[in-house]
């Protein structure tokens, strides 16, 4: 038994609608085929609803996303008036569930900051965030550096980590994005 084109399609997709494309139904009780645009014009599901970059129906291919940074320690990421640099993560790269972050802040010429920071992570192709609040630890030996944790990446796919620095009046931001599975 060959399976077709269009099964091959639902297979790779949620569970959700392989269930509507074994059942011939595409949610709306019409039974219209719910691909039948992207089926005739040669595109996929993705295509026609904008979901070209690296997530289809919850599930993740990190290999094809390009909007997410190479981690490694030392990668760095300035504001206006500050950077933010990498000096540990655990796990490392960035992964599913709980993560410990250590970076340091600095102000543009290399000095140690003494900052307040909200960590919030997002994930853009999806709208929402995670309902686990980051704590913010100064180091008590390394002045500018601080330890985040849980930043908690909870689903496989592009998160968008923001840093928001209080500079003691003035304000400043850093984004960090890691595609996890």
């Amino acid at each position: 038994m060959t399976l077709s084109a269009r099964m091959r399609t639902l297979l790779a997709a949620s569970p959700l609608v392989v269930c509507l494309g074994v059942l011939g139904c595409d949610g709306d009780g019409d039974g219209d085929d719910h691909d039948d645009h992207a089926h005739d014009t040669g595109e996929s599901h993705g295509d026609t609803h904008g979901e070209t970059h690296g997530e289809t129906h919850g599930e993740s291919d990190c290999a094809s996303e390009d909007r997410d940074d190479e981690f490694m320690v030392g990668l760095s990421k300035s504001g206006e008036k500050a950077s933010v640099t990498f000096v540990s993560a655990d796990p490392a790269p960035p992964a599913l569930d709980d993560n410990t972050w250590v970076v340091s802040v600095t102000d543009l010429g290399g000095a140690p900051l003494n900052v307040g920071i909200t960590a919030t992570p997002m994930m853009p192709d999806h709208g929402h965030g995670t309902p686990v609040e980051a704590v913010v630890t100064p180091s008590a030996t390394t002045p500018g550096e601080y330890e985040i944790s849980p930043v908690n990446l909870f689903m496989a796919g592009l998160w968008e980590v923001t840093l928001d620095l209080d500079l003691g009046g003035e304000t400043d931001s850093v984004v960090f994005a890691f595609c996890v599975e």
